[in-house]
Formats: structure tokens, sequence, C-alpha cells
């Protein structure tokens, strides 16, 4: 008999969720075992190298709260002085950090990964979808040095990007608009990847293949935060309110 279970993540439960689930996706930890993955700074993919670190084994310390390059906080927000100097290798199984996607990017080849993080995500159904990221940078940034590993050399990239970043409209669209000549501010470039949202993250750790985001928005933590309603058997709905439990005691996202 199937039933339902609506329940509401923050913003960083769904950062959560998704590195969760991306660690326990098999692919992934053949990727991290026998190949490269290269995990670029920024706020999801704090969590990720969190959690990649721990399925690894690996002590060395890590602050997620500086992993970052450009980052995206209201008016007036102070956060903690300074920013990533490398982007996260698993290299075989080992962690390095001492380098930066320009010096990696170029060694990378068939078979490696790349998870970069982005900026909007639009939707084609409820497990795909596209993104695209802000650039600020007049060569076009970090983007720039991961196309031709991706466009020309066959290296997977991964998109980790959560559902309070969704827009309305194909990114290539949104693209034609934010990049007029005669504009201001930041553009927006396509990236050419998968992505991964909570709602994929939801399928591969509890099995539940019907989730709907039903409503967003809240104050004090909550904003950002996506209500979703799941519909499956007795068996499924347990493991996922087992798994909403388990992040509850996530704190908000602090840099």
């Amino acid at each position: 008999m199937m039933k339902s279970y609506t329940f509401m993540l923050t913003v960083s439960m769904g950062k959560r969720l998704i590195a969760k689930g991306l660690m326990n996706d098999p692919h992934v930890q053949d990727v991290m075992m026998n190949h490269r993955l290269l995990i670029m700074s920024g706020t999801t993919n704090g969590y990720v190298a969190e959690e990649a670190l721990k399925l690894i084994g690996d002590a060395t310390p890590f602050d997620k709260r500086t992993f970052r390059r450009g980052i995206t906080v209201a008016p007036g927000a102070k956060v903690t002085p300074g920013s990533a100097t490398f982007d996260l290798l698993i290299d075989h199984g080992k962690a390095r950090f001492d380098r930066t996607v320009f010096e990696i990017a170029p060694e990378l080849e068939a078979g490696d990964m790349i998870m970069k993080g982005g900026n909007a995500l639009y939707m084609t159904d409820d497990f795909d979808g596209e993104a695209g990221v802000l650039i600020g940078h007049p060569q076009g940034g970090t983007l720039t040095a991961i196309f031709t590993a991706v466009i020309g050399r066959r290296v997977e990239l991964m998109v980790p990007i959560g559902v309070e970043k969704r827009v309305e409209k194909p990114i290539h669209e949104l693209v034609q608009i934010a990049n007029e000549a005669e504009g201001e501010g930041p553009r927006l470039a396509p990236i050419p990847g998968t992505t991964y949202t909570e709602i994929n993250a939801l399928a591969d750790l509890t099995d539940c293949l019907f989730v709907e985001m039903i409503a967003s928005g809240g104050a004090m933590g909550a904003e950002g935060g996506v209500y979703f309603t799941v519909s499956d058997e007795e068996e499924t709905i347990d493991r996922v309110k087992a798994l909403v439990e388990e992040l509850r005691s996530e704190p908000p996202t602090t840099l």
C-alpha cells in the first residue's frame, strides 16, 4: 500500500544529503579508489569533501568554511577570513591538498571525474536537470579550466547542486539574458555536466522514486528550505524518515 510523507530540508540539510548520496554511489566510489576525483572548492562541495575524506579514512584537518572561491552572502554578512588555496583531489584513494584545478585539470583523462557546484538549476524532470554558474572573472574563471578536460578528454563532470537554486527557464535562455553586451554584473555560463540534487540523493539512499517539491521558504535558518513529499511503500517511507531524522542535527551553513 502506498503511503506519503512530507518533510522540510534546510539548505544545510540538503547539502549534507547531497554529499552523502554522492559518496554512497558505487560509480563515484570506483572513481575515487581507481581513478581521480577532483572536488572543486565551493559551499556544497565543502560537504562533499567532508564525506569523501571520511569515506577514505583521511583525518587531515579540513575546514569547509574556507573551502570556497566566490560566494553569495547577504549584504553586510561577515565571513571567516580566507578562501581555499587548493581544490581537493582524491587520487586512487589518497587525498591531496596541494594544488588547484588550474594545475590538476590538464592531467585528468577519461575515467576521472570533476565535481563543480553551480548557481542555477533548471529541472527538466524529477531526476535530471541542467546547471549554470555565475562568472565574475574576465577570462571565465575555473569553468574555462575544466572545459578542456571535459570536452577535450572526456573527463566526467558532476554538478552537486541544491534545489533551492532552481530557475524557471532553460539555462541557455538565461545565459542570453545575463550576458547581453550592455549588461552589468556577473555573467552566466552553462555547465556541461550531470546535475545531482537532493532528489537524486533520496533515490540513491532510500530507493524512493516518487518525490515532489510542494513548498519552500521559511525563517530563522529555514530560508531557502524546501518541503518534499515522498510517496512509496511503508518500508521505503520508513527509510526516508530515518534519513531525515539523521539530517535534523545538521547546523546552518556558516562561512
